[in-house]
């Protein structure tokens, strides 16, 4: 009698345990690895430019005069991967003052006439011209030590023009 209550409380702690493992990897998954991917899965920039002259003109009205590097950063507040963007840009506002950063929401992007394919979405304006639109960095975090923003002020990471990065993995969230 005493050895099948142990043999009980064995099999219900190995379920228990087991149950404890799967909600953690499945919830690992859907805050995390579940946002994880090619910023650009479909393709949809080859296909399209970003941005037409009139948003062009549009945005050219968010940015301030007289500002080497200004950084705009579109976000999604149902987007885990916007708040991480978030505190990621203000750590690099730190080591970069000279950057200006201007957040917009998604709603607001997408009056100003941007077709936004996932968020967050930086875009990297070096003397009021586009230099470079995707993600700010590529981890599964956004984190300082996988970001593309901090070589590109530097001077460390040349660019032979704009670059429209859709092909990094990134966290990020895919909209239709």
């Amino acid at each position: 009698m005493k050895q099948q209550r142990m043999t009980r409380r064995v099999k219900a702690a190995v379920v228990l345990l087991t149950l404890w493992i799967a909600g953690s990897a499945a919830a690992f998954y859907w805050f995390f690895l579940g946002h994880y991917g090619v910023f650009d899965e479909q393709g949809l920039w080859q296909q399209q430019p970003l941005l037409p002259k009139q948003v062009q003109i549009k945005l050219s009205h968010q940015l301030l005069p007289n500002r080497l590097w200004q950084a705009i950063l579109i976000t999604d507040s149902s987007c885990n991967c916007s708040s991480f963007a978030k505190e990621h840009l203000q750590r690099i506002q730190q080591r970069q003052p000279d950057l200006a950063v201007k957040e917009l929401e998604l709603d607001e992007a997408k009056a100003l006439g941007l077709d936004i394919i996932a968020a967050p979405l930086l875009l990297l304006f070096q003397n009021q011209q586009l230099l470079y639109a995707g993600p700010l960095a590529t981890d599964l975090l956004c984190s300082d030590n996988a970001s593309l923003l901090d070589g590109m002020i530097n001077g460390t990471t040349q660019l032979p023009g704009f670059w429209l990065n859709g092909e990094s993995t990134a966290c990020r969230c895919a909209l239709e």
